[in-house]
């Protein structure tokens, strides 16, 4: 089973504020029925999961992912009576025609065998069901800098064999997989989403939380490796107060159409003709 790089969730919790902010503009465009049954794949900490579950009152909302500790925190944290977690890899989706809608938000990037986790969500929709995706599908300044940061003279040795967990998506190729996975596209939004951070301090703590880079460094050296990161950041953007860190972003709104009912044809009657 595929590995999760959000090993400490209460940290996660506490520097997720970027992933809020984008997940709730995706949200808005949701329809959601007071009887809706809701799947949530990669819901992380809970927290979107939860407040879908205050909109849904008379319907129910299932929260998945792959990380045990994500699920054991959001299983300690919410607990409404129309809430429930699993652990689940999005890529082996279990659920067939249950949910009304399906939400992913800023979880399909981490997912290698894309295809098949969007399978999954297809298949989990009952017909006339609505999907909406949240993903990061190429790199912005923010990844550039990383990039430079680990193949720097001075830390290229810590990243001598790694393999990014993060994937990047054509959007064409994307739209591709959708319909592939039996998916009608209502919107598709190719954005550059920007947060805007307040101090150094809370962009550090948030890279440092969301970043898989930061797990190759040894202990004793990572306080230097975010000193680095941060520094080389705002060189770049050339900030000197408020700090805005932007992800290039794709906005799915999908539907799974109804099945076409076909008339049959009238039974058939041969004319008769009378003899002339």
């Amino acid at each position: 089973m595929p590995t999760h790089i959000y090993k400490n969730p209460q940290k996660y919790s506490q520097n997720n504020a970027l992933q809020y902010n984008f997940a709730r503009k995706v949200l808005n465009k949701v329809s959601f029925m007071p009887k809706s049954r809701v799947l949530d794949v990669g819901c992380g900490d809970g927290l979107i999961t939860n407040e879908i579950s205050t909109i849904v009152e008379d319907g129910c909302v299932f929260g998945t992912d792959i990380s045990q500790e994500m699920i054991g925190y959001a299983v300690d944290h919410y607990s409404r009576q129309n809430l429930r977690f699993i652990c689940m890899d999005a890529s082996k989706n279990i659920f067939r025609e249950q949910f009304d809608v399906v939400v992913s938000l800023n979880c399909l990037h981490w997912v290698s065998k894309q295809q098949d986790a969007l399978d999954g969500i297809g298949i989990a929709l009952v017909p006339g069901g609505q999907v909406a995706i949240l993903l990061s599908h190429k790199k912005s300044e923010y990844h550039i800098v990383l990039d430079n940061l680990c193949t720097s003279d001075k830390w290229k040795a810590y990243f001598a064999n790694f393999e990014s967990p993060r994937y990047f998506f054509d959007p064409d190729n994307y739209k591709e997989m959708l319909l592939r996975a039996g998916l009608h596209i209502v919107e598709f939004i190719e954005e550059e989403m920007v947060y805007t951070f307040q101090t150094t301090r809370q962009l550090r703590e948030f890279f440092s939380a969301s970043g898989a880079q930061i797990k190759q460094i040894p202990e004793e050296k990572k306080e230097e490796f975010l000193n680095d990161f941060v520094a080389e950041y705002l060189k770049q953007i050339k900030c000197t107060e408020t700090i805005p860190v932007s992800f290039w972003c794709l906005q799915i709104i999908c539907n799974k159409p109804k099945p076409v009912l076909v008339k049959e044809p009238p039974p058939y009657h041969p004319q008769l003709f009378a003899r002339l």
